[in-house]
């Protein structure tokens, strides 16, 4: 390879011909030289002109990413004049930057989910590794992975070329392959066991999620939970057609196994009192939900025989008081919890099931698929209509 002669800040260099000011920079230590667009897999394309320098006999600051070396140059990196250029580059480029580098899918998602990250780890066939990394924010991938709302993909920016990409189905894909490797991921245990104890009420997501990252920390957690089992909402008001429970203990198996005790039938306010967790727990976390129907405000709600509220309904289901249905059933509301009791009772044997939704189809807040895969089943849909008494 030819050699060169080129001065820098005034001291001279031999370098090889062929390459930019910045790689001769670099290869002799000066590595100060700030850099955006630059890339060392790509041709040299200098659009950003952060790395500017001063070439004497240019009538401009050149910059160095894209300019080749020649003999006799002679090259300043540093100056008044070039720190000034580079700051009003740099200006010029956040001036209509929008600031969310972090993408939209991990901004949008409740969890804060490394969503580029675990996808990556999926396309390098390594699901064991996607999985560890979305557990460094969410415990509970399978399940997530099966019943999430996904707003993550409603703020993909791939809706803008054509569709957004199926992250909550590539997060289900992941936690599926993982746990069927034989090999799954488990969270390291704590190296020691701190003397703390932490009291969590409530065996659901919230609760659990608290314990799981509190247990790899070296806390000794003790949840208690009101009814026979683990999962909260997930357990009781999702069926298990869309998340069957096996799922779910296989997800919170990997909690307890870091040294967490769940007290089951245990109630707050009839089994103890915060008082006397506060008495004998360094730290108290109350994840007990949000369990409560919001009733429609009609006459005869609460007293007509068959009614039933949407969570109470799925509950009766889950725990085996509901086994089949006959005759018509009329489900009031459009969201994810009236498609879920609907398409539950076509499969308890109702004969008829129609959805009463007071807006329009475009205006349910259920997700699409789901109000979909309900018309397929045979669900009637009435729109605009709303009851007014009992």
């Amino acid at each position: 390879m030819d050699k060169v002669k080129i001065t820098i800040n005034g001291k001279e260099y031999e370098v090889d011909s062929s390459m930019t000011i910045l790689e001769a920079c670099r290869s002799v230590g000066i590595t100060d030289i700030p850099t955006l667009c630059h890339d060392e897999r790509l041709k040299p394309y200098g659009s950003c002109f952060l790395c500017v320098v001063r070439v004497e006999g240019k009538p401009n600051l050149v910059p160095s990413c894209a300019t080749p070396v020649a003999d006799g140059m002679k090259i300043i990196t540093d100056s008044e004049e070039i720190r000034s250029a580079r700051k009003t580059a740099l200006e010029l480029l956040l001036s209509n930057h929008y600031a969310d580098c972090i993408a939209p899918c991990k901004l949008t998602c409740p969890s804060n989910v490394d969503v580029q990250g675990y996808i990556a780890f999926i396309a390098a066939q390594q699901p064991h590794e996607a999985v560890r990394l979305i557990k460094e924010t969410n415990p509970l991938p399978a399940i997530c992975g099966r019943v999430c709302t996904r707003p993550c993909e409603d703020a993909c920016r791939r809706n803008l070329v054509d569709e957004r990409v199926g992250i909550d189905y590539l997060k289900r894909y992941a936690s599926d392959r993982d746990e069927a490797s034989g090999n799954p991921y488990h969270a390291p245990k704590p190296k020691e066991i701190l003397d703390k104890k932490i009291a969590v009420v409530g065996a659901g997501p919230a609760g659990l999620t608290c314990a799981y990252y509190l247990a790899q920390k070296g806390y000794q957690v003790e949840i208690f939970e009101e009814k026979p089992s683990h999962g909260g909402m997930t357990r009781y008001g999702i069926p298990q057609y869309r998340l069957p429970t096996d799922v779910i203990d296989t997800e919170v198996s990997r909690i307890t196994e870091l040294g967490v005790k769940i007290h089951y039938n245990k109630a707050l306010g009839r089994d103890f009192t915060l008082a006397e967790l506060k008495k004998n727990y360094d730290a108290v976390f109350i994840g007990i939900g949000c369990q409560k129907n919001r009733p429609m405000g009609i006459e005869g709600e609460d007293t007509i025989e068959g009614f039933l509220s949407g969570i109470e309904y799925l509950e009766n289901i889950e725990r085996g008081n509901i086994k089949d249905i006959k005759g018509r059933v009329i489900v009031v509301g459009g969201g994810n919890t009236a498609i879920d009791c609907a398409r539950s009772s076509v499969r308890l044997g109702a004969d008829e099931v129609t959805i009463l939704y007071r807006r329009t189809r475009k205006e349910m807040p259920a997700h699409d698929m789901e109000i979909e895969e309900a018309a397929k089943e045979g669900v009637k849909f009435e729109f605009l209509a709303a009851p007014v008494k009992a």
